[in-house]
């Protein structure tokens, strides 16, 4: 049997194991097998880095790179920049990765972006993990990273993560239960990276449907 073969074959295995664990066919619409072969095909950069305790010093260092951002691109149609994932939150841990969600004007060129963020020092690793139609840009340093995940204006999951960020913002509980989990997961042992992500995939999109809910009532009751 071809190493490629192999590969596909574990893939699967880990699609049906993970079927059962979770008991669902889908996560988000995507159908579990898609998502592992997608999340397969990422290409992060090779960092070993712990969760840590909330930063203030966070919020500080997503303003300073937005503002070198909106210099560099001033030329560009960005539309907006937002600090989202687990450093965006007050009181949650996170792995002192910087997480930026860029939006600008359609048509998203990754090439044309990508020759401006490579001389701030980013490198393209392909499609986030967020969503394909994303592009996926990292500068690492000597403890962390910066991370941008640049999407066309309107995307739904730039909306989506801007809801579960003010989510778990405003609901202290909620925060702590995410913590919880995300700690459970980061703990168990002999997972894989590929099972670990799409595990916490799960956990995202259950956390997505409540923010979702919670923002449309809110907008609702103010309309």
């Amino acid at each position: 049997m071809s190493e490629r073969m192999q590969g596909a074959l574990q893939l699967r295995r880990l699609a049906r194991r993970l079927k059962e664990r979770l008991g669902v066919e889908d996560i988000g619409g995507e159908p579990l097998e898609q998502l592992v072969l997608r999340y397969a095909r990422l290409r992060p950069p090779e960092l070993r880095l712990s969760l840590r305790a909330y930063d203030p010093a966070w919020p500080q260092l997503f303003a300073q790179e937005r503002t070198r951002l909106l210099q560099a691109l001033k030329d560009a149609p960005v539309v907006d920049i937002q600090h989202v994932g687990s450093t965006a939150i007050p009181g949650l841990s996170g792995k002192n990765i910087i997480d930026l969600a860029v939006a600008v004007n359609p048509p998203l060129d990754a090439l044309r972006y990508g020759e401006v963020l490579d001389a701030l020092g980013y490198r393209f690793h392909g499609p986030s993990p967020i969503d394909p139609g994303f592009s996926w840009f990292w500068r690492r340093h000597e403890d962390g990273a910066l991370v941008i995940h640049l999407c066309n204006a309107g995307a739904l999951w730039f909306t989506n993560l801007l809801r579960s960020r003010d989510y778990l913002r405003e609901h202290p509980q909620e925060r702590e239960e995410y913590e919880r989990l995300k700690h459970q997961l980061a703990s168990e042992s002999g997972q894989s990276w590929l099972e670990y992500s799409v595990l916490k995939s799960h956990l995202l999109q259950q956390l997505t449907a409540r923010a979702n809910a919670w923002a449309e009532a809110r907008e609702g009751a103010g309309s």
